[in-house]
This record gives C-alpha cells, structure tokens and sequence, in this order.
C-alpha cells in the first residue's frame, strides 16, 4: 500500500533553496504526490507536471529529460527497478512498449545546477524505486503495440 505522507516526507527531504518542488507522478501524467517549498499554486504544480510528461515522451529513451522554463528548471527521471528494454512481455505474452513505475520531477530555480539535479534525482528514483517495485504489477499499465498484420485501410481490390 503506497502511504501518499511517507511520499511526500521523502519528497521533502530533497527540497533546498534551489530545488524547490519535486513532483512523483504516473507515466500517464497523474499526480500522485507533490512537496513544495512555501505556497505554490495548484495551477504551478500542474504545469511542472505537463511539462515533465511533453519532455518525457519527446525523450524517454534517454536516462533523464531536462529544460529550461520559465518557471525554472525541470529535470524528469524514470522510477525504475528494472533497466530499461525496447520492449517487455505482458502477462498474455504480447509485447508492450517499456514503462518505468512512475516518474520523478525536480523544479530548481534558473540558478540550480543541472547536474545536482539529475544526481539528486536519480538518486531519489532509485530509492523510491526500491519501495515501488513490489507493486509494479499494480503501477505499470503496458501500451500493447499493434502486430504488423493488423492495418487501418481496406484491403486492396483485385
């Protein structure tokens, strides 16, 4: 059972100056947990959250995806206990596209160091990872790609 105030405690225990929100969210972009330095605006929250979701399909073949915005830095790291593959096998032995358990976002300030925040990140993930990874079953809903054979246009007439 995920303990939303254990998560938000962990979340808060990497917060700094700079680094003043991390955000754990699914892969489809739900926000499970927030931990914000002072008052932020729900309506900031959920921005950091569509960006992190735009850079992370634009770049999830890569370890972390970052940018610049104007509400700061945003750094994005897969919460993961499995390295990641091409593909992976469903329970009816389909393949799917690869999915972390969730996703870590970290929002500095413009000031913030992006190499402290993809160390600090992956270090989170890795840890978040670890409690996660019990209920991957539960957290992971694979994207079940089509077979080759099943197309969208009618057949050709002959």
């Amino acid at each position: 059972m995920l303990v939303l105030s254990t998560l938000h405690n962990l979340l808060s225990q990497a917060l700094t100056p700079e680094l003043h929100t991390a955000v754990l969210l699914t892969t489809a972009g739900q926000l499970v947990a927030v931990a914000a330095e002072g008052q932020r605006a729900k309506d900031e929250i959920r921005v950091v959250v569509g960006l992190a979701m735009e850079i992370w399909q634009e770049t999830q073949e890569q370890e972390f995806s970052m940018v610049d915005s104007e509400l700061g830095r945003i750094v994005v790291v897969p919460v993961d206990d499995a390295p990641p593959s091409q593909t992976q096998m469903t329970k009816d032995g389909e393949h799917s596209e690869y999915e972390p358990l969730m996703l870590l976002a970290l929002n500095s300030t413009t000031g913030g160091d992006w190499e402290e925040l993809q160390a600090k990140g992956k270090m989170l993930a890795g840890h978040l990872a670890g409690s996660l990874g019990k209920f991957r079953e539960y957290l992971v809903v694979p994207r079940p790609t089509l077979p080759a054979t099943l197309t969208t246009s009618p057949p050709p007439r002959g």
